[in-house]
């Protein structure tokens, strides 16, 4: 059966139909009935009351026929349909290629269903796939693009569920979710497919309550969600989108969370690999499996590497392509950069332009137009194309593999201001908050910022969560506080539940981090009580509300308190999750802070060796964790390693903030800070020079790190024994810390201190969330 978005009318079954014919035979009757049999007035009434009930009743059937009539357009032009204009059961999808499997090279007749597919060859996680698809209501399939998860995830699916409907609404339409929210509620048994998840994420698209929606059908119906996702959209999300959760990202925790998640290899394990030689009948297989060392068998299949070498070949002037190949380039900087949308060919046009200019525009002689957006669409190595066509014209979607190589790249290069200011101009407001993580994600705080002002701005209330995330980056944090409070106290009465425990989640994280711990523990306790009722004990939302009960409780003292709240929510996120889950890394990461009896130095480095081997290196989670290790280690006694340690730390910070942030120069300071705690005197006043030079340059004379600086110049120089040029550096040092910090600010107490009592223990200003 074929299966495609249809668009027109159909036949309306069921309600309304039978009130309307009813109505209107009952009128007939009773007219005839009173003519022939009743006197006159009496018939004249009984003839005005049937026609009153008629009326009654065929209004009431007209209203249930456009509801129907609705409901029937909204699921044949936003689901998947076959050709009769019905939402097909799983048993009569024949062609995988309609589930999102990305298409290989044909064989005999390509217009036969499955042609464009070789034989399945089950994966090692095949099984654990068919067993949380018959027994979980959510499962999640992660892994690199061209692993093979849609695949694996579509057998899994006609393995269990063949008797299921297969709904799979269409991402590119805002309101798409909600036809199959009310789809399942017409079926007895649904399968709702998303497969590359991440394109119905973000605002507008799935929220918690729309996915209790899809997963509670009612009464004698049952459900279940099948969702892929790129492993690295999965790290983009959990990185980017903190959310005023410094560890933690909120679309991840509340939407992704409750799924139960399987990772998939891209590269193939020898066992599977003997699996797909069995089948060396197909040509296409064989050739994979020669392949098998270097690439995945479905990364060959799908033709990930050929692709990519086609888009690279292409800007060499003598190809013929060097537009197609900017058009392209265009298309991978835009889904970087977070457009998760299909790209409007005109949006398109204008960003290609940058990309050939850039490569010396009319001296590589470029084709048309029109020449370079049919080699872009047309399938090379008879796959897939660099740009896929959509349901609508001239929308298009870039081969998910391109963008995924580039930002693999241990340097990808940076997105200009150019192209941000281009898709914020062209974005709506839901996009534009994507935009603006994905802007915070790339260290572009002014794009960022930006676009969450644009958005909330459209009146996207959660993107106050981005500005007040970019405020604390500079140290700002009151500022993010009062944002987030401004925020809740203008929010429409008809505000998202979920959009409110969002905001007031964040608002709770900043007030703690700002200093108001008791504030912040009493706002994350009453959530807590507000999620358990909402959710349940075991929903992602409550575990990471939990997890910040934790915080603030073990920050006000009650530390062992703290460690048992902690190994709560760490034994939940386990059990629910799995240890390789962004929850359960949160979990253990808040078990290791109040971790009290000198394991925390093996906890740390065991959860930072965790989280690069899942996450790398390079992610923030990584960085936090390593960031700690170092200072358990320094705690302990063990001040040479935690050296080597926190300079490592500043050393991915200046990678993945930029060399000239607040948090790259924050723990610049701390460098400097431990050597000199440690009596490493000449190296802490060296490292500080250069520290406080860079950041007056970058952040200004007058901030609070530039200020922190001097500060530790000062109290280094007073020890190296030059007491009248301390004393001198903290009278300028004060001045400017009253003036710019205020008189009740911990670094003005201290230089006033220190002019009064020079020998005052040493002692430097570490501020929140350095």
């Amino acid at each position: 059966m074929n299966c495609m978005r249809m668009w027109g009318s159909r036949g309306i079954r069921g309600g309304g139909w039978w009130l309307v014919v009813g109505g209107a035979a009952g009128v007939s009757v009773v007219s005839w009935v009173a003519v022939r049999t009743l006197p006159g007035v009496v018939g004249g009434a009984l003839v005005a009351v049937a026609a009153t009930v008629g009326a009654l009743l065929s209004q009431r059937g007209q209203r249930l026929v456009d509801e129907g009539v609705r409901q029937t357009l909204a699921f044949r032009e936003e689901l998947l349909v076959d050709d009769r204009g019905r939402v097909p059961r799983v048993r009569d999808l024949l062609d995988p290629l309609d589930a999102g499997v990305h298409p290989a090279a044909p064989v005999g007749d390509a217009s036969s269903p499955g042609a464009r597919v070789p034989p399945f060859v089950r994966r090692d996680l095949s099984g654990e796939i068919d067993e949380a698809v018959r027994t979980r209501p959510f499962v999640l399939v992660v892994g690199e693009s061209t692993a093979g998860k849609s695949r694996a995830a579509y057998e899994s699916v006609r393995a269990v569920h063949p008797e299921a409907a297969f709904l799979s609404p269409d991402p590119s339409a805002p309101s798409a979710l909600r036809a199959a929210a009310a789809a399942v509620r017409r079926e007895n048994s649904s399968v709702v497919w998303l497969d590359d998840v991440d394109r119905y994420l973000g605002a507008g698209g799935l929220t918690p309550s729309l996915l209790r929606r899809l997963l509670s059908p009612g009464p004698g119906r049952t459900s279940v969600v099948v969702a892929t996702i790129r492993a690295q959209e999965r790290a983009r999300l959990t990185n980017a989108r903190e959310a005023g959760d410094a560890l933690g990202a909120r679309v991840v925790r509340d939407v992704l969370g409750p799924a139960h998640e399987i990772r998939l290899d891209r590269r193939w394990h020898r066992e599977e690999v003997a699996r797909a030689r069995e089948h060396h009948r197909d040509d296409r297989l064989a050739r994979a499996v020669d392949s098998a060392e270097r690439y995945g068998i479905a990364e060959f299949l799908a033709a990930g590497p050929q692709l990519l070498t086609a888009w690279q070949d292409a800007w060499a002037p003598e190809s013929g392509h060097v537009r197609g190949a900017a058009l392209v380039s265009a298309a991978v900087e835009a889904r970087r950069a977070g457009w998760s949308r299909p790209l409007p060919v005109t949006l398109l046009r204008e960003l290609h332009e940058d990309h050939l200019a850039a490569r010396g525009g009319p001296l590589l002689r470029p084709e048309s137009w029109s020449e370079a957006l049919t080699w872009a669409t047309t399938p090379l190595h008879a796959t897939s194309s660099l740009l896929l066509p959509q349901d609508r014209p001239d929308d298009y979607y870039v081969f998910d593999y391109l963008p995924d190589a580039v930002s693999a790249d241990p340097a990808p290069p940076p997105i200009p201001e150019t192209t941000w200011i281009r898709l914020i101009a062209a974005a709506d407001p839901d996009l534009c908050e994507d935009l603006g993580w994905a802007a915070l994600g790339h260290v572009c705080p002014t794009a960022a910022l930006d676009a969450f002002t644009r958005a909330l701005d459209g009146g996207v209330l959660t993107a106050a969560s981005g500005q007040a995330e970019i405020l604390a980056d500079r140290f700002q944090i009151e500022e993010a506080c009062r944002v987030l409070r401004t925020t809740l106290a203008t929010a429409p009465p008809d505000t998202a539940p979920e959009t409110l425990i969002a905001l007031r989640s964040s608002l709770a994280w900043w007030s703690g981090g700002a200093g108001n711990a008791e504030e912040a523990l009493d706002l994350v306790t009453t959530l807590r009580e507000e999620a358990r009722a909402r959710y349940g004990d075991d929903h992602a939302t409550t575990i990471g509300i939990a997890r910040n009960v934790a915080r603030w409780t073990g920050t006000l003292g009650r530390t062992e308190e703290a460690l048992t709240l902690s190994l709560d929510g760490q034994e939940r996120a386990l059990r629910l999750f799995g240890p390789d889950h962004p929850l359960t890394f949160l979990a253990r990461f808040e078990v290791t802070v109040w971790t009290r009896d000198g394991g925390a130095v093996r906890l740390w480095r065991d959860l930072a060796a965790d989280t690069g081997r899942v996450l790398g290196d390079l992610d923030r989670f990584t960085h936090y964790a390593l960031w700690n290790l170092a200072g358990a280690l320094a705690s302990s006694g063990d001040t040479d390693e935690a050296l080597r340690i926190l300079t490592k730390v500043v050393h991915v910070r200046a990678l993945v903030f930029g060399p000239d942030h607040p948090r790259t120069f924050a723990g610049r300071l701390q460098l400097a800070g431990l050597h000199g705690e440690t009596g490493r005197l000449p190296e802490a006043q060296s490292l500080l020079t250069a520290t406080v030079d860079d950041s007056a340059r970058a952040l200004g004379h007058d901030h609070e790190l530039t200020l922190a600086g001097r500060h530790q110049q000062a109290l280094w120089t007073g020890l190296l024994g030059d007491r009248d040029e301390a004393a001198d550096l903290l009278r300028a040092l004060l001045d400017d810390c009253e003036r710019h910090l205020g008189p009740g600010h911990p670094l003005t107490e201290d230089c006033r201190a220190r002019a009064s009592d020079p020998a005052r223990p040493p002692w430097y200003y570490e501020p929140p969330s350095w």
